[in-house]
């Protein structure tokens, strides 16, 4: 052999090193990682469900309370109710970008003749007026949310200056107002539930859906799904998964999870002619889907799990077994006993069955021996007799 094409004898041994040092790297990096994720993914969950919750529930009721506030807070007037006049002193926060009421002009002018000095800013402060577009509001209103925001967050709209206001004023800050939203939300929906649950509840709402909503081309399709879902989340009847089944689906021979839901309908009962039961076959990794079979109960079989593990066999795709349902040599020996023989205490296999009294008992040796004597003691027949004959000649 060329000496050139053979490796060193200490190759070998550094490259199985090598190898066994890069599976262990391996082996720790995904420990690590199925580790870290779990955490990780959960709080990813988490602020993803705060957030639709917050931009969907918590934003448009902070809202709805807030624009409530300021429609009666609102002091703001026309803008042409008032003029701008020279002359007078700087204002903090808006300069000299304010209006004067056209009625308090003369009382201005006079408490100027009054005081024999130029008017000063304590004095103009009461009559000066803010404008937001084709309105304005009061000075003292306007400061006291230039006080607290930025000028670059400042409102463009009068209401919007008071929704500021209303959230300054009365509750000191956005998440105290939006506390108080959540509540005063979950309140309403408590009352209108009262309502709804009475009988003119319920007609005036059953009256607005078939006399408005009914007859409108694309709201009816989009309400109707809609109201459909919505009655099954939210409505009192619960889909309740008492049991957890195996069944031989989607052909012979394969065998799917499912949970029982309840009885089958009639007509599919008597059309098959034997009891039938609804059974949910949930899909990997989201158990939550699936499809709603009915199947006669002669064709399930009731698995010792629960629930809970049922989820998380379908949720895993099969990886979390049940500890009571994972195949041991054991285990699985215990359950053949026991669908052998019949009985818990029958598992081991070393149990003598004893036979019925009407039938003579004889070992096995012994109907081996008398099978041989029966045929050793059978005459030989003559092969001459299995020819046939020749037929005879007259």
């Amino acid at each position: 052999m060329d000496s050139s094409t053979t490796q060193p004898p200490n190759e070998e041994p550094k490259k199985k090193s090598e190898k066994k040092a890069i599976s262990t790297t391996h082996r720790f990096f995904l420990r690590g990682l199925a580790i870290s994720l779990p955490p990780i993914l959960t709080l990813v969950i988490v602020i993803w469900v705060a957030g639709i919750v917050n931009n969907y529930i918590i934003v448009p009721t902070t809202t709805t309370v807030r624009y409530s506030f300021a429609y009666f807070m609102d002091a703001s007037q026309p803008r042409e109710n008032f003029v701008q006049l020279e002359n007078l002193p700087s204002l903090e926060y808006c300069r000299k970008d304010y209006l004067i009421s056209k009625s308090k002009i003369p009382e201005l002018n006079k408490l100027e003749k009054n005081s024999g000095k130029r008017v000063t800013q304590n004095m103009v402060m009461s009559f000066a007026w803010v404008p937001f577009g084709d309105r304005a509001v009061p000075y003292t209103d306007y400061r006291e949310v230039a006080k607290r925001i930025r000028a670059s967050d400042m409102p463009t709209t009068a209401i919007g200056l008071y929704m500021e206001l209303a959230t300054t004023r009365w509750f000191k800050s956005l998440f105290q107002l939006s506390a108080v939203a959540v509540a005063l939300t979950i309140v309403a929906l408590y009352f209108l539930g009262r309502f709804v649950t009475a009988r003119v509840g319920s007609w005036m709402v059953l009256k607005f859906e078939q006399g408005v909503l009914a007859r409108l081309p694309v709201v009816s399709n989009v309400y109707s799904s809609v109201k459909q879902v919505t009655d099954f989340f939210f409505s009192e009847r619960t889909v309740n998964y008492s049991r957890v089944v195996a069944v031989e689906y989607p052909r012979r021979g394969i065998w799917s999870l499912g949970f029982v839901t309840g009885d089958s309908m009639l007509e599919m009962t008597v059309t098959a002619g034997e009891p039938l039961v609804a059974i949910l076959i949930p899909t990997s990794p989201m158990p939550v889907t699936g499809y709603t079979m009915s199947i006669p109960k002669s064709e399930i079989v009731d698995l010792n799990i629960t629930v809970d593990q049922a989820f998380q066999f379908c949720l895993s795709c099969g990886v979390l077994v049940p500890p009571q349902q994972r195949v041991t040599d054991e285990l699985l020996r215990e359950e053949l006993g026991k669908r052998l023989l019949g009985d818990r205490k029958l598992a081991g296999f070393n149990v003598q069955i004893v036979p019925p009294e009407s039938a003579p008992h004889t070992s096995t040796i012994e109907s081996e021996s008398t099978t041989s004597e029966t045929q050793t003691e059978e005459p030989e027949t003559d092969p001459s007799h299995n020819q046939e004959q020749p037929p005879e000649t007259k």
